[in-house]
């Protein structure tokens, strides 16, 4: 039994001590270690091929500034194009929305629901404020208002001052 334990270990093994805490030397070093090199690698460019690195890279230089001087007109034409759809789609909506809510606040008035009706004219004065009819609805909604609570008095003078 000399040297074997029987369990697949041999003795130098198990009668290894343990090693300090946080050292990482180990007791005894592998048998597979690599030679350490001590060279050091770099890439140097070549001394013949300077001139065509040069050559190159000017030709590269001169196709991206031919093709950046060809193509901007399009890109021009093309991004102005795509500012517009979306000013006119914007100005689409808004008027959707501005006469959504000219026509609900009209049927709040209707109901005698002037509370509600002044918000949704706040809201469309917000979209569109040089528009006459919703500039005299809001000052006849706001003087109703006026006349219950005090506190729309405010915005009466805000909204008069704003259409002289």
């Amino acid at each position: 039994m000399g040297g074997y334990m029987g369990f697949g270990m041999a003795t130098w093994i198990y009668k290894q001590r343990p090693r300090k805490p946080f050292s990482t030397q180990r007791s005894k070093p592998s048998c597979n270690t690599l030679p350490i090199y001590s060279r050091k690698f770099k890439l140097q460019p070549s001394q013949k091929s300077s001139r065509l690195y040069l050559v190159f890279s000017l030709l590269l230089i001169a196709l991206f500034f031919t093709g950046v001087f060809f193509k901007a007109p399009q890109f021009m034409d093309y991004s102005n194009n795509r500012y517009l759809q979306k000013q006119m789609k914007t100005e689409q909506i808004n008027n959707e929305a501005f006469e959504f809510l000219m026509k609900s606040g009209m049927n709040r008035l209707r109901v005698n629901n002037a509370v509600g009706a002044y918000s949704e004219f706040k809201l469309a004065y917000n979209i569109n404020p040089d528009n006459e009819k919703l500039n005299q609805l809001l000052i006849e909604t706001l003087s109703v208002l006026c006349k219950n609570e005090n506190t729309y008095c405010n915005d009466l003078d805000v909204v008069l001052s704003n259409s002289l």
